[in-house]
Order: C-alpha cells, then structure tokens, then sequence
C-alpha cells in the first residue's frame, strides 16, 4: 500500500462516524509513570549488558529476557496514545498527521545516528578525517536503524508513524469486533515470532532477515493493543480494579514459565544470549501480563495516591518529559564510560558486579539529564531532542505540570499525555 492510498483510505474512514467533539483536553498521569518507569528499565537494560557478560551469563540473561518487556510497552504506549487522540477525530487527515509527527523523530533520528555513527565508529578507530568520504557507510548503517544500538528503536517509530493511519483506519472499521481483532493480530504474532526463532533463512536473503527487529512487523500486536485498549480505556479501567492479587499472580506465573522454558535452552546447548532472545514465543505470556502490570499500577497510583504525593508526582512528570530526550543520548555516555582502558578491558568493570553497573547507571542518567537540560534550551531544541525548547529561566507562576501538557509531540515515548479523556 502507498503512503497516497494510506491517506486516501484513512481519510475516508475518518468520517464513517460521527465522533464526539471535545475541546477539554485532561492530562492522563498514569501515562507519566509508564513511560518514566520503561525508560528507566531500558537504560538500566543498556548498563547491565555493558558492564557484564552479556553473551554467555545465565543469570544476566535470565534479568534481560524478562525486562524485554519495556520494549513491547514502548509499542504498546505508542498504539494507546496515537488512537486516544485520534481515534473521535472527525477531522484526521494523513497528511497532516504525517507533517506534524515525523518531524520529530526524524530529524533527532538523523542527527544522533550522525553522532555515534562519527563517535563510536569513525573517530573511536582514529578515522575522523575519513568522514567525508565515508558517508556511504553511514547509509548503509542509517538506512537499518544501526547508528548507535538504540536508534532501531526510532526507525521502527517512523515506520509506525507511517501506519497509523492504517491502524486507525481497522481500529475504526472493527469497532464492534475488538476481541476478534486482537486475537487476530496475536495469532500472527505468535506465528512471526515462531518463524523469527526456529527458522533459518537461505543464505540468499540471510543478509537482510536479520534485520527484522528493526521492521513494524514484530510489533504489530503491540500497536493494535494499545490503540484498543485506549478505545476501551474507562471500561478497562473499572475492570482493573480490585485485581491487584491476581494481577501479581498472572505475573508470577507468566514469568517463571518463561524461566524455565529459558533455562531449558540452556540446558540443550544453546547459548545464553540466544536462549533469551526478545522474540521467543514462550515470553509473550509473560510480556503481555507485565504490561498490564504495568498499567495497572500506574492507573491505581494516577486515581488513588497522586493527589497525595506531591513531590514524587513531580518527579515522575520531570522523567517522563526527558524520557525521549535521555534515551537519544544515553548511548554516548555508556560509550565514554567504557572508553578508559585497565589491563585491556573497560575500567569500570574492574570494579566487578554489582557496583560497575551501580556506577555504569547513575553516571549514565546523571550525564544524560545534564546534557538534555542544556540541549533543551538551544535553538533547535525539538531537532536535538524531539522536544520543544525550555526557557533559559523557568518561569515560577507556571505550573509544574504545563511544561509537559501544553507540549505537542504525539509519540509513544514522548508524546506527552496531553490527550482527551
């Protein structure tokens, strides 16, 4: 399908119902804490694997296959924002969604691949002067999402951009069929990432299967479930509740069968790092019951406990506006801190586990916010961080909260949830 049918097929659909108009927009504050606590478990993910064997570690494995999660919830928080705010628009056009949202994660996309492209594998290997002619191995890596071991992230968000229209678009027509929808999505997603495990591609198109992390496609369910369960986001939450045990329960279970089945594999031969692999099909039981988890206490914690805890309230709000910002960059402070040599390894994994990835995760948040602060209030602040600029001084009769709220970018990871409820 071409991005001109997506429009001319999404736009059409824009207008098969006639949505209620709201010009009220109220700030979902669970959507802060979601997105806090992913970006804090993902840089956290980073700083583990750097700092120990990420290869052949059991037990380092065994913590990574679980926290895969955060990544699915990324998807997932992408697919509830875009369609709670989109999905009553009466006025939606492709177009204008696609000229308002891809500039902010394109233009960051392009410069921070430019940077660790320029950092970590030309001037780490004593080639800065090779950098002009050298650009087409830079395609080669941007064109795959390969500038920095992050950035796949963000060239599977252009892609999802791209989309939505279309996922709007069936999220629309299959209003009175949800249930059959997922469950659909969820049968090809059991069905992709069985054929991503135990299938092993000729050597013909070996070269570019691999990429298939960096692709919409083992996503898809993901995006289609937060979009419906934004649809349904009251019914859900009433549903939630009182359903803590058994919540933790469904989490405890999941889990462990994912543990077994992952030390199975170990058993059998396969290394470490394979054997926890994000797309194993064994852990999307696990991954589906954590992000539920997940929303379920932000959602508890937004209705019963924010009022009450003002500070750390603020806290949350302050780490999910720089959530985007952070994880762009953190990459290169991971890089630096490894950069010091003792004795041919990095220095700071001389100091043994756990305190060189204690150490390896508050240098890297600390650095990083430092960094942000200071891009965020530089003209071209949104091209560097996807944000919009701060002002030099804060203003003191601002509320705390309007930073966020009054910001206008829509993904999952960053845009804030200045969205309709």
């Amino acid at each position: 399908m071409t991005a001109s049918t997506s429009a001319r097929t999404c736009d059409a659909g824009s207008v098969a119902r006639t949505p209620r108009k709201s010009d009220k927009r109220t700030y979902l504050h669970h959507v802060d804490l979601i997105r806090a606590t992913t970006f804090s478990l993902v840089i956290f993910v980073h700083c583990l694997t750097a700092t120990t064997d990420e290869w052949d570690s059991v037990p380092v494995n065994s913590t990574t296959l679980l926290l895969h999660f955060t990544r699915n919830t990324f998807f997932a928080l992408t697919g509830f924002v875009l369609m709670h705010q989109n999905f009553d628009k009466v006025d939606f056009r492709s177009t204008d969604f696609w000229r308002r949202r891809m500039k902010l994660v394109i233009f960051p996309y392009l410069i921070w691949s430019f940077v660790y492209w320029a950092v970590e594998d030309m001037w780490a290997h004593g080639r800065t002067n090779d950098i002009p002619g050298s650009l087409d191995e830079f395609w080669d890596l941007l064109k795959w999402g390969l500038s920095g071991f992050h950035m796949y992230f963000l060239f599977v968000m252009l892609q999802v951009y791209l989309l939505f229209p279309v996922v709007l678009w069936v999220v629309r027509k299959t209003r009175n069929h949800h249930v059959a929808l997922l469950a659909a999505s969820l049968g090809v997603q059991i069905a992709v990432t069985s054929v991503i495990t135990y299938w092993q591609p000729p050597a013909s198109i070996a070269g570019i299967w691999w990429h298939y992390y960096a692709t919409f496609v083992p996503y898809q369910f993901l995006i289609f479930l937060g979009a419906v369960v934004a649809v349904h986001r009251e019914a859900i939450r009433l549903w939630l509740r009182g359903k803590g045990w058994w919540l933790f329960a469904a989490l405890v279970v999941t889990g462990t069968f994912a543990q077994v089945t992952y030390l199975m594999r170990v058993a059998g031969g396969e290394r470490a790092i394979y054997a926890s692999a994000a797309f194993q099909p064994t852990l999307i039981p696990f991954i589906l019951v954590a992000i539920g988890c997940l929303y379920a206490i932000g959602q508890h914690w937004a209705d019963r406990y924010r009022e009450s805890t003002p500070r750390f309230d603020r806290v949350v709000k302050y780490a999910s506006n720089r959530s985007f910002s952070v994880f762009l960059c953190h990459a290169i402070f991971i890089f630096f801190i490894l950069y010091p040599q003792k004795n041919g390894e990095p220095w700071i994994n001389t100091l043994g586990a756990p305190w060189a990835t204690i150490l390896m995760y508050v240098g890297t948040i600390a650095c990083s916010l430092l960094l942000v602060e200071l891009l965020r209030r530089l003209p071209g602040s949104s091209y560097l961080t996807g944000r919009p600029r701060l002002p030099l001084m804060k203003k003191r009769e601002r509320p705390a909260a309007a930073e966020t709220q009054d910001d206008d970018f829509v993904s999952e990871i960053e845009e804030r949830s200045s969205v309709r409820q």
